[in-house]
């Protein structure tokens, strides 16, 4: 049987840099998906498709 050597701070830092992190990639992705929301009308009209093709851009 092992015993833990680790004290009570230091464990306890690691779900707030866990929490953190997932924080950051969720703004991240968030702000991805509201510049390519964004930018539909000209992808659309630049590059032409239908909705079908938007589609595939918002899933991408």
């Amino acid at each position: 049987m092992t015993i833990s050597t680790e004290s009570p701070t230091r464990s306890a830092a690691r779900p707030a840099t866990a929490l953190a992190v997932a924080m950051l990639g969720f703004f991240l992705i968030s702000l991805d998906a509201q510049i390519v929301n964004v930018a539909l009308p000209d992808i659309h009209q630049n590059l032409g498709g239908g909705l079908t093709g938007l589609q595939w851009v918002l899933t991408g």
